[in-house]
């Protein structure tokens, strides 16, 4: 949720806009129909919008029809409307149209939007990210994805990090996460957990985590053969990317059984009984809770099905458990990087 934006990319510092924040408001619906209005048409090429984003643009067409605001907040709502719809307009353009070192910038610039939207408010975060679904932008990201450069595939990851986050007060900008598996960032995102490039595979890492709180990306993501690589990731990445893949894995299993057998089958149990042992601090703690997790079988087979509101909370709840993690992680660095080294020998 919004409290999560400190800590999207592990150790790293949380991406900022350049320049004054974004102020805080509460749209009317005819705002929300502006920008994404606007969104839709700043696209270069027509893109199809999902069935989601046009019930929501019907809607919010019945409702600015219906209402009758106050006409200087609606002006002031609409002016800020108007200012994120503008700097979508000038990313899309960079995206589509500009060089290698545009897009680059166009992408950090979406991440930090993504960000200060979420923590300007419900209404304005799944403003902005609708906008960004119908404005075209996920397919110039998975694009991204694919770049044989992997400072490119980290930017784009990251932007997806943001964007999949959502308010954990609310069940209604669920569907973001949906939107961005559907247009095929899956598959990429597992391919970088094999990156030679620690960032690639953290930022990798960190948007997987987020998506998989959605049970149908949670699936897509299993399918595509991300388990072998995060537990890949656990047994010999740095001690921040363990906590990450591990972190991933819990996310995965959640309302899941079937990912919980394979990696039962896998052997994931004694390879968390190995970092209880001989890892870093907090990698011994959360080893130990997830280890005894994963071999309660009866446990696991005894829980009720969970819907797919009450599916996204729980895997929400574990990611956020994670979050905090690592924020715990990064205030102990320090100490951190002494016992990695006392223990470089377990890894």
């Amino acid at each position: 949720g919004r409290s999560r934006a400190v800590d999207l990319l592990s150790s790293r510092p949380a991406l900022r806009p350049a320049g004054p924040a974004m102020r805080p408001f509460r749209p009317s619906r005819c705002a929300v129909l502006a920008l994404i209005a606007a969104a839709a048409l700043a696209a270069a090429e027509t893109s199809e919008a999902s069935a989601r984003m046009q019930v929501e643009i019907d809607a919010a067409a019945g409702s600015a029809a219906a209402a009758a605001p106050d006409p200087r907040l609606n002006e002031h709502m609409m002016g800020l409307a108007a200012e994120m719809s503008d700097q979508l307009t000038d990313i899309m353009a960079s995206l589509q149209h500009g060089s290698d070192s545009a897009r680059d910038a166009a992408v950090a610039r979406l991440g930090q939007l993504s960000i200060a939207t979420a923590e300007a408010g419900r209404e304005q975060a799944r403003m902005f990210r609708s906008a960004v679904v119908v404005g075209g932008a996920l397919p110039e990201l998975v694009s991204m994805l694919g770049s044989e450069q992997t400072r490119r595939q980290a930017l784009a990851a990251e932007a997806i990090h943001t964007l999949a986050i959502d308010d954990p007060t609310s069940d209604a900008d669920n569907f973001h996460s949906l939107e961005i598996c559907q247009s095929g960032a899956v598959a990429p995102l597992v391919a970088m957990l094999s990156s030679t490039d620690e960032a690639a595979q953290a930022a990798a890492t960190g948007a997987l985590s987020c998506l998989a709180e959605n049970p149908v990306c949670q699936q897509m993501i299993a399918g595509a053969g991300a388990l072998a690589p995060l537990m890949k990731l656990t047994q010999y990445g740095s001690d921040m990317g363990k906590l990450s893949a591990m972190g991933a894995l819990d996310v995965l299993t959640v309302n899941n059984p079937l990912v919980q057998q394979e990696l039962l089958t896998a052997g994931a149990p004694k390879l968390l009984s190995g970092l209880e042992s001989m890892g870093a601090q907090l990698l011994r703690e959360q080893a130990g809770s997830f280890g005894a997790r994963l071999r309660d079988e009866k446990a696991a087979a005894a829980a009720p099905k969970l819907d797919e509101a009450a599916h996204v909370r729980a895997a929400r709840d574990t990611r956020i458990k994670y979050d905090g993690l690592r924020q715990r992680a990064v205030r102990m660095m320090q100490g951190w990087g002494d016992e990695r080294s006392t223990h470089r020998s377990g890894r």
